[in-house]
């Protein structure tokens, strides 16, 4: 914990140096104010008291109590001056921390996002890392600068008694420490509970949304999902009773040790002053301190708990820090290479991290300059898992993939981007502008309205809008669009990258047919000088490649053309003739 802890300061100093020394500074100064007011308050209730008997000079008196006001003029005002310091920290760890985040998301090897191990710590690092890390940083110098004061205060005590100073730290350990658990028993909870938490915030987002409310309502299963939520809402309920009742021991020991610490604290000023053993301004010094340091002594507790909470984060920030990336982005690519790429696999083996299942197992297969290729097959047979391959989003464990003899290992993605333009099954759209969603593809033409308007057209696009129309629901004029119109946003932008090869991952998943008639007649012209690599689960698309690959279980088990394939037999026929069937008795 406390590596972790030191770690936070460092990373904070790193990126916020100014700002984040001149909070170290206010904190560490914060800290004597109650110690220095204590002392201050003593000697000026004695300085009151000896200036009346006539024994101490009027100056004597005003320097104590000025003093004590400078102390309290300094207390009054830390925070604001806090408060600004903080500000700018959080302002340059923004612009800074934050930027280096970002970088590091943009070169991480795609195989991250699909590591469940990481998963967790990708979604903290994409929250507001800047505030975690910070939020560590902060507790761990309030926790240092409060123990500070509370030696300080111990160190005033000792003009009572050494041992009453030392008896002052051993009591006040156990109020630190049950302070201590019962927070972590919260804190403990909340972790606990956590998934409970995810599964009624999720359903609450179900009922908010507006597709699934459709369907719900239609099969009258919102009453269900409210049920649902209900029961995590009351096992969380019982929990967290269940968690307070047990926590609640720890805050009797805190009040019982905190009764005997201010017995104790009281009793001895009580003795000491009758006994002769300190003065008058030692005594309302101590008993009137009595409060601060039992606030201190809490947020002490509150600081250290936190601490062990947020170490967690660190952990995080260094896991992250540490995971794969994708090699730089280079330029250096031969201009035949990216027109005409002649593509091989040899043999490749392949199998999802944390996965001991091969999706590939030995595909060879090659792509000539300009050729149209089918890839076609049951579900899981590998087919979109080829494409990732091709797209360098991951690394084959056996074999190779070559373009005009360069492995593809070897390439950036800066000159995969030259070779291949894709239409993913899983494709995004971006609550964006509609001119952006395009120009993802090509964002050097992001002003090219000539272009953009060029790749919507042969994408299908019939909308009549603006190319500066927001899309989605992030701003107040967006458009909210079907999933076929997205699909078309999506060929869009892959028609507009300068691609030697377009790869589409199921493309027409959710066109209607004529739309998806049309859309592979519009391929056909634009794709006359380039290549094609197409999934499609609709074998009679298949029908307009150079080329078809049949898949099964992650082996090639046919190649050729819809003609040659018809004739051999097999499983392509078999699945041709099978969906053929459904639409002759439609």
């Amino acid at each position: 914990m406390l590596k972790q802890a030191v770690r936070s300061v460092a990373v904070i100093l790193k990126y916020a140096r100014v700002p984040t020394v001149l909070t170290l500074l206010l904190k560490f100064a914060q800290s004597f104010e109650t110690p220095l007011s204590i002392f201050f308050t003593g000697k000026l209730v004695n300085g009151i008291g000896f200036y009346i008997k006539g024994t101490a000079s009027l100056p004597e008196v005003v320097k104590w109590a000025a003093l004590l006001i400078l102390i309290m003029l300094l207390s009054a005002n830390s925070g604001l001056f806090l408060g600004l310091a903080e500000i700018f920290t959080h302002r340059m760890l923004n612009r800074n921390f934050t930027k280096v985040v970002l970088e590091k998301f943009r070169r991480l090897d795609y195989s991250c996002f699909e590591n469940p191990d990481v998963l967790n710590t990708l979604e903290r690092m994409g929250s507001e890392p800047h505030l975690r890390i910070y939020y560590l940083y902060n507790n761990t110098v309030t926790a240092v600068s409060t123990f500070i004061s509370l030696a300080g205060t111990a160190v005033v005590f000792t003009q009572v008694s050494v041992w009453f100073a030392a008896v002052y730290f051993i009591l006040l350990a156990p109020l630190l420490w049950f302070n201590y658990k019962a927070i972590e028993a919260q804190q403990r909870l909340w972790n606990t509970e956590m998934p409970n938490w995810r599964r009624r915030t999720y359903l609450s987002a179900v009922l908010a949304d507006k597709h699934a409310e459709f369907e719900l309502k239609t099969f009258g299963a919102v009453g269900f999902i409210l049920t649902k939520w209900k029961k995590f809402a009351d096992d969380f309920r019982r929990e967290y009773v269940r968690m307070r009742v047990k926590a609640s021991k720890y805050g009797v020991f805190h009040v019982i040790t905190l009764a005997v610490w201010a017995v104790f604290v009281i009793l001895s000023m009580i003795f000491g002053l009758s006994a002769g053993n300190i003065n008058i301004g030692v005594f309302v010094a101590c008993i009137t301190s009595i409060g601060a340091v039992l606030g201190s002594s809490s947020a002490m507790g509150a600081s250290f708990s936190q601490v062990s909470q947020d170490c967690l984060e660190m952990k995080h920030y260094d896991i992250f820090m540490a995971l794969p990336e994708i090699p730089p982005d280079t330029d250096d690519i031969e201009s035949e290479l990216a027109q005409n790429p002649h593509i091989v696999f040899d043999n490749v083996c392949f199998s999802y991290p944390k996965t001991d299942k091969p999706v590939l197992n030995g595909v060879s297969f090659e792509i000539l300059p300009g050729e149209r290729i089918a890839l076609v097959g049951e579900n899981g047979a590998g087919k979109s898992t080829i494409v990732k391959l091709l797209c360098g989003l991951y690394k084959p464990d056996s074999g190779d993939m070559y373009i005009n003899g360069v492995s593809i290992s070897q390439m950036s993605s800066s000159q995969l981007r030259k070779v291949f333009g894709v239409v993913f099954q899983d494709f995004c759209g971006y609550e964006l502008t509609l001119r952006e969603n395009v120009a993802f593809g090509n964002i050097d033409k992001i002003n090219d309205d000539e272009a953009l308007c060029g790749a919507l057209n042969d994408g299908l696009w019939t909308e009549d809008m603006s190319l500066d129309t927001n899309l989605g629901k992030l701003e107040e004029d967006g458009v909210d669009l079907s999933g076929g119109q997205w699909q078309k946003i999506a060929v869009s932008r892959a028609i507009l990258s300068d691609g030697a090869f377009i790869i589409l991952d199921e493309p027409t998943a959710s066109l209607d047919p004529l739309a998806e008639s049309r859309m592979y007649e519009t391929f056909q012209s634009v794709l006359q000088k380039r290549g094609c690599v197409m999934i499609s689960h609709r074998l009679a698309s298949a029908k307009l490649a150079d080329k078809i690959i049949v898949l099964d279980n992650g082996v090639v088990v046919q190649s050729g053309t819809h003609a040659e394939l018809m004739s051999q037999g097999g499983l392509y026929r078999d699945m041709f003739t099978a969906q053929s069937a459904w639409y002759k008795n439609n």
